[in-house]
């Protein structure tokens, strides 16, 4: 089966159609339901004990973990002066704590179903912005939570992929900032062709491990 966070909206339910066009047994877990999952597991991501009980429903299903596919993730834009302690707990909750928190109560089960983990960070994690100062340091985050868990798998069959997209369609910049990007065919990656690069790299065979994929919008 394939685990999925945010496979509601976004770059997540793009995924999770990809995989269950393939055949594949998807599972959601956010806090909304997915339209292309056998299973939606109901979870705040921002919650420890939502976690643990989504890892509950996992292990009862007693399938094997092809890949865990974090990719739930929130965008912050605020300047630099108007950061407070609950955005940037907010930020940090959902887009690093919660799949480190993920990760570390099914490491067991990855290791025994030799399952891959692709974390989905940002091109944002590569360099400064302005304005995003938390967003980026979540995406900093998650790109060195990529490099530690490569280090802590070596030896297995389990592989980590760093995966960081530029901008795309989707509304998580338009819940962040007001303005909707998903209009403007010329500037904007779209999430389905995302989604098909992501889906590529997994599909590589087991002896391959893409460590990082950086995809940018053709300038």
């Amino acid at each position: 089966m394939i685990i999925i966070t945010g496979a509601s909206d976004g770059l997540g339910l793009q995924v999770a159609k990809l995989y269950k066009e393939a055949g594949k047994k998807v599972i959601n877990i956010s806090r909304r339901k997915s339209e292309f999952t056998d299973s939606n597991i109901l979870c705040d991501l921002s919650n420890e004990e939502e976690i643990k009980g989504a890892v509950s429903e996992i292990l009862k299903m007693d399938e094997k973990i092809e890949a865990i596919i974090n990719c739930a993730g929130v965008l912050s834009v605020q300047k630099l002066e108007k950061i407070t302690g609950a955005e940037f707990d907010r930020l940090l909750s959902v887009n690093v704590k919660a799949a480190i928190l993920l990760i570390s109560n099914l490491i067991k089960k990855i290791k025994q179903d030799e399952a891959d983990i692709v974390n989905v960070a940002s091109s944002v994690g590569l360099k400064g912005y302005l304005d995003q100062a938390v967003y980026g340091a979540s995406k900093w985050a998650m790109r060195g939570f990529s490099a530690n868990l490569q280090l802590e798998l070596k030896g297995t069959k389990s592989r980590v992929i760093s995966f960081c997209p530029g901008g795309f369609k989707t509304k998580l910049f338009e819940k962040a900032t007001g303005v909707d990007n998903t209009a403007d065919g010329s500037e904007w990656m779209r999430a389905e062709d995302v989604a098909l690069a992501l889906k590529h790299t997994l599909d590589l065979p087991k002896n391959m491990e893409v460590s990082e994929i950086i995809i940018n919008r053709k300038s």
